[in-house]
């Protein structure tokens, strides 16, 4: 079978002459070749020539079978002529030479109306004056997609992506006066002991995505080990019992939450996220935090951004600094209620999982250190054009923490008014101690509270900036003021304050300072000032 290759004007003869009959079409075809001067032209000096309206063909009618597709010649491309009577004869056979004339007719019809002689002389003028920026041009074309092929053979992977942080941290601190009380050892410390300290940490994320809407999350972390003023003076913990110093209960009251990262590589996330559903997220995975699910705060929330401390950065409460800071095995959703501003998010974390037998606190999947939470968060926007925006989240949290059990109810708020914003947290908790060593002759049930509050400006000399502010009192309880669970004598407070702005889209530095009284519930300590910038890249 011959292939049959059909031109734009072999098109446009063909629409031109599609009305003609079959016998017609092969007249035309037998027609032998004749001499121009024995034809009436269709376009001669004394016809009709083109015409701009079919209703000037006599001989066309409205309800001939072509009219429609002769109208549309006429309309469209102007194209069609009549002889010199006015009368267009559809039915009789046209020969070479008319078609051809006809043809040529309409080309010219078309070419004035895409582009005149004059365009195209400027287009050539053009092609003549920019002829090495267009071989340039087309030199980039060849190499980038060079380029995106040997990209495509030699990429990583084409379901991963590599993303990372790195944090930076010089710090200096020291208290007002000697004699503050080491709550882990014991010793004094003398004023003008501290030291500067440079603290890093790299995190390296591999985000893989098999269908596009899951999510695999696998990260490594390291740092050098460092530490800050406030882990050197043993405010990394508690409570700090004797019996049960080093376990961390509750909050890391004033440690920078990037201290103390080991200095070989560890295992810092591995969880998979699914969606089952349009707006519900499902996560599993050996190696999650709390935090990756609920507690989350505009202005306080990353401590690689805003605030250094733990305690600015979560409910110590909600979020218990044993889950948070080790991490541990469980699960989380993430469900947006329709297309209403009400979210639900839920997790458990254990974290020791990998006791298979029981160990001091029972361990596993189900044993303490554990902690399952839920929390309903209401967002939404308001003002002109929804510049101002504002969320409100109450939160619950079981959890048993090293021989503490507790169950916990939380607030967490935010709003924002154009680049100014508030913030702040609320817990309160329903607690038992328990165990010989925290609890020597009985369980000891007490309440505990924390708070905090903070204002931020965004933009502030800089497009990306935040400076904020927050206070906040860490562990208000009604413990008694024993060994076993400390002096208890007065309420420690917590001051920070840091001034973030971006160098470029992918560094930012970060100078701030804390300020501690009566660290660790203990009246008469020396108050702690520490200092700290901190330089992060991302990549």
């Amino acid at each position: 079978m011959k292939k049959i290759i059909v031109s734009a004007g072999s098109l446009l003869f063909l629409s031109i002459f599609g009305f003609m009959g079959a016998s017609q079409a092969s007249e035309i075809a037998a027609e032998p070749v004749v001499k121009p001067s024995t034809l009436t032209p269709l376009l001669s000096n004394d016809s009709l020539g083109q015409i701009t309206l079919v209703s000037q063909l006599s001989d066309v009618q409205p309800t001939d079978w072509a009219f429609q597709s002769l109208e549309s010649l006429v309309q469209r491309y102007g194209c069609v002529a009549g002889y010199p009577d006015g009368a267009f004869r559809g039915n009789r056979a046209a020969s070479r030479y008319e078609m051809a004339a006809l043809l040529n007719a309409c080309l010219d019809q078309m070419s004035d109306r895409l582009a005149s002689k004059e365009d195209l002389e400027t287009v050539k003028a053009l092609q003549t004056e920019f002829k090495s920026e267009l071989s340039t041009l087309t030199g980039r074309v060849d190499a980038l997609e060079a380029r995106t092929k040997q990209l495509e053979v030699q990429a990583f992977s084409t379901t991963t992506k590599l993303s990372g942080t790195a944090a930076f941290i010089v710090q200096y601190g020291d208290v007002s006066k000697s004699g503050f009380t080491n709550p882990q050892t014991g010793s004094a410390v003398a004023a003008g002991s501290g030291r500067p300290t440079a603290i890093g940490v790299v995190r390296l994320d591999f985000n893989t995505s098999f269908n596009g809407s899951d999510l695999l999350q696998t990260s490594l972390a390291a740092g050098n080990n460092g530490e800050d003023f406030a882990s050197g003076l043993g405010l990394n913990f508690y409570p700090d019992a004797s019996g049960n110093a080093g376990q961390p209960f509750f909050a890391a009251r004033g440690t920078n939450a990037l201290a103390l990262y080991p200095n070989s590589a560890y295992l810092f996330r591995l969880a998979y996220t699914f969606k089952p559903t349009k707006n519900l997220s499902v996560t599993v995975g050996p190696k999650l935090y709390p935090n990756d699910f609920l507690d989350f705060n505009s202005y306080a929330n990353n401590p690689y951004k805003d605030f250094s401390s733990f305690f600015f950065t979560n409910n110590p409460l909600i979020v218990p600094f044993a889950l948070n800071f080790l991490g541990g095995a469980g699960a989380g959703l993430d469900w947006k209620v329709g297309g209403s501003p009400l979210s639900v998010r839920a997790t458990y974390v254990a974290a020791s999982p990998v006791n298979s037998t029981a160990n001091t606190n029972g361990g596993g999947l189900f044993g303490d250190p554990y902690q399952a939470s839920a929390e309903l968060e209401y967002a939404n926007t308001f003002g002109s054009n929804s510049q101002n925006n504002y969320a409100v989240r109450l939160q619950y949290t079981n959890s048993s923490t090293f021989d503490v059990a507790q169950n916990a109810v939380g607030l967490n708020v935010e709003a924002t008014f154009g680049s100014f914003g508030v913030f702040g947290r609320y817990g309160y908790s329903a607690a038992t101690a328990y165990g010989t060593a925290i609890a020597p002759l009985a369980n000891q049930n007490f309440t505990a509270q924390t708070w905090m509050v903070g204002a931020g400006v965004k933009d502030l000399g800089a497009s990306g900036s935040l400076l904020a502010a927050s206070v906040g009192q860490p562990f208000l309880n009604d413990l008694p003021n024993t060994p076993s669970f400390g002096p208890n004598s007065a309420t420690q407070t917590n001051y920070e304050a840091f001034y973030r702005f971006p160098v470029n889209d992918n560094i930012t530095v970060t100078p701030g300072f804390n300020v501690i009284t009566n660290a660790n519930n203990t009246a008469g300590q020396p108050t702690i000032v520490q200092g700290y910038v901190r330089t992060t890249f991302s990549f």
